[in-house]
């Protein structure tokens, strides 16, 4: 058939994306030409998401000068592998003398795009809608969460797009009417009024200091600010549970679970989380140690989301 050494008249590439495969049986032909094609729609996109001020202030002859100066990059590295809808195998041929079969997978442009552009306006509803709840919230923490459920729906809608591309004629697809560069900066800033007081009901042998210096930190790399008890939003309260510690075979062994509460000012629960915990080493004040390390990783890595 034409379609095995170069295009098909019967679908021309400006309706149709295809993939070709070859196998031995016909199974695996039919299913390399599904993965061929699937190949045009692979993404990697690499933005950075970095934003930096610097303001100066002079004076020169009694005249105050000053300066701001803003720098805003973005970064984002999505990898997605895609469930296409409506690819068919359109055409299977063996070749007699080698035994080998070819298969043609076929995607209507037309149809894909119809699709991939249905997607993306769901998507920006979605976000038009978090945004609305935003406004309508008094509280800043949670109109973060909705801004960033905003931003979830724009980063997924990104990934959209760059499939739209591939099937749109044009290769322009449908760009964003909303800019995910603002809502991140919308997000970052509601974070920065959210005050929140943290500390820790630890008891034994790992001491509330250390802790409340691990909270501490987690609390500023959230992007959230540190404030006292009477003055805050939000009191953020970490616990540990411990089992009795195990000694084996000359090494120490301590376990148990680290619980974080989200409370209002008035001791109102707003949510829980918890996560085991765990370490080991040759004495008790190492094991503990341990235990003080892991859970610094853990709250960094989840006390934002």
């Amino acid at each position: 058939p034409q379609w095995i050494d170069g295009d098909s008249k019967k679908f021309p590439k400006a309706m149709y994306l295809v993939g070709q495969g070859m196998g031995d049986n016909a199974s695996d032909a039919k299913d390399r030409a599904r993965s061929d094609l699937a190949k045009q729609f692979e993404v990697a996109v690499v933005e950075q998401s970095q934003q930096s001020q610097n303001f100066s202030s002079s004076s020169v002859d009694g005249v105050a000068q000053q300066s701001l100066e803003q720098r805003i990059s973005r970064q984002l590295l999505t990898r997605t592998s895609r469930t296409l809808e409506g690819v068919e195998i359109a055409e299977q041929w063996q070749n007699k003398e080698s035994g080998q079969y070819y298969a043609l997978a076929i995607l209507s442009r037309p149809r894909a795009q119809r699709q991939f552009e249905q997607k993306i306006h769901a998507l920006d509803d979605q976000a038009r809608q978090s945004m609305q709840q935003a406004e309508l919230e008094n509280d800043n923490l949670i109109k973060a969460a909705n801004v960033h459920k905003a931003i979830t729906a724009q980063q997924q809608r990104l990934a959209v797009q760059s499939s739209l591309q591939v099937v749109d004629s044009s290769g322009r697809g449908k760009p964003p009417t909303i800019s995910l560069a603002e809502l991140v900066r919308s997000r970052e800033a509601l974070l920065a009024k959210v005050g929140m007081y943290s500390r820790s009901d630890a008891t034994g042998s790992v001491t509330n200091e250390n802790l409340e210096k691990i909270m501490a930190a987690a609390v500023a790399g959230a992007g959230l600010s540190h404030a006292d008890k009477t003055a805050a939003s939000y009191h953020l309260v970490l616990e540990l549970a411990l089992d009795p510690g195990i000694r084996e075979r000359g090494w120490y062994w301590a376990r148990g679970t680290a619980q974080v509460t989200l409370l209002r000012p008035d001791g109102k629960e707003i949510g829980v989380q918890r996560w085991p915990i765990k370490a080991s080493a040759t004495t008790s004040e190492r094991a503990n140690q341990g235990l003080l390390a892991e859970i610094d990783a853990i709250l960094k890595k989840n006390q934002r989301q």
